[in-house]
């Protein structure tokens, strides 16, 4: 399996060898468009080929790239990791999808499969579930609303939150709640001054979180830290908070398969439609035992109130209830688990390669000198 910071110098060599191909080296757009990195083999290239594939296509961020590297969108190539009307407004440029995140987790959670194949899931556990909230400020605020609402509805002592923890500058969510432009409604605004007054930083397991925790699971064993306090992370549900929320994408990250490679059933909160997304990868999901009409909910509060409905149910439940929801639930994570590390990387090698072959036709570009079944080959080893 390809390591996924060698994954553009693979594609380049593989696949695009003949296009002048940039992409952003950190993966995240920079105000002063310095951080373009760009392979090329032709002095003139004819067709030039631009990843945006980690963040989620904001046009704000976007366009100043799109207008240096593709003079002519007659000869230029975006692509991207989600699915939008964004994508879609770059009429005169082609457009190539893969799921570039699935990739990456398929990398960082490689060793997972020999921590948790042997795992037990029906069993007691010590916490009803876990969410992680690193970051809570712009597109990421919705996450105060939702800690907001567990506080009202007293779940906080019945999981493990984070909230909060982060090494950017970034410091309380009232700052966010103050900003005129943030995106939580003045309802949601009001329900967190009403009942967060008194949380500012929750923690899990450390006080300070880098970017790089992104490929970092929570063991789910008890360990001591040097300050001889115990840490138990052994929770049930997973509740996921994804990056796109407030936009209307189709767009999942790493986060998504935290709960899968561990072995935990999850409720998604995402912009709508994005369980749905998930489930064409041939992921399973626990509309057996919840409601998950939420993933079809426009109205941003009513998306989140509706996830914490059913996380109050299932933590209201009795010790034999939970028990019950448990063994019903079994099969569809331990498939889960399975096929993320087995059918799901042949599925999203498929993907980008029958993506590449079609726009390969379109722009009439001679690609029988590419082994495809060798590359293939190599994504999925």
């Amino acid at each position: 399996m390809l390591q996924i910071d060698h994954i553009y110098e693979f594609l380049y060599q593989e696949l695009f060898k003949d296009f002048e191909f940039c992409h952003l080296f950190n993966g995240v757009p920079d105000a002063n468009l310095s951080n373009i990195s760009v392979f090329t083999q032709t002095k003139y290239p004819s067709t030039k080929i631009f990843f945006y594939d980690q963040e989620p296509l904001i046009p704000l961020f976007v366009d100043p790239y799109v207008n240096k590297l593709t003079k002519d969108p007659r000869t230029s190539i975006l692509v991207t990791s989600e699915v939008s009307d964004d994508v879609d407004a770059y009429t005169e440029l082609k457009k190539l999808y893969y799921f570039f995140h699935g990739f990456a987790a398929l990398d960082w959670y490689r060793g997972y499969y020999a921590l948790n194949s042997n795992k037990s899931i029906v069993k007691p556990y010590k916490y009803d579930f876990i969410s992680m909230n690193r970051i809570i400020n712009n597109d990421r605020s919705y996450r105060i609303y939702f800690v907001s609402l567990l506080k009202e509805l007293r779940l906080l002592d019945k999981g493990l939150v984070s909230f909060n923890v982060t090494d950017n500058q970034f410091d309380d969510w009232q700052d966010e709640v103050a900003d005129p432009n943030s995106k939580l409604s003045e309802q949601a605004k009001q329900h967190i001054e009403t009942h967060l007054i008194d949380v500012n930083k929750l923690v899990i397991d450390s006080a300070s979180l880098p970017g790089s925790a992104s490929a970092n699971i929570p063991r789910t064993i008890d360990r001591i830290d040097y300050n001889n306090d115990t840490l138990n992370v052994d929770s049930f549900w997973n509740i996921v908070t994804e990056t796109v929320f407030y936009y209307d994408k189709l767009h999942l990250t790493e986060k998504i398969f935290k709960p899968i490679v561990s072995k935990q059933p999850f409720m998604l909160i995402a912009a709508p439609g994005n369980l749905a997304y998930l489930k064409r990868y041939g992921f399973k999901t626990f509309n057996s035992v919840i409601d998950e009409n939420y993933d079809n909910m426009q109205d941003n509060d009513l998306r989140i109130q509706a996830v914490v409905k059913q996380l109050q149910w299932y933590c209201d439940l009795t010790p034999g209830e939970k028990t019950d929801i448990i063994q019903q639930l079994e099969p569809i994570i331990d498939y889960n688990f399975h096929h993320f590390y087995g059918e799901f990387r042949h599925i999203i090698t498929s993907e980008l390669l029958d993506n590449t072959k079609t726009l390969f036709q379109s722009i009439g570009y001679d690609d029988h000198h590419i082994n495809y079944s060798n590359i293939h080959q190599a994504l999925t080893h």
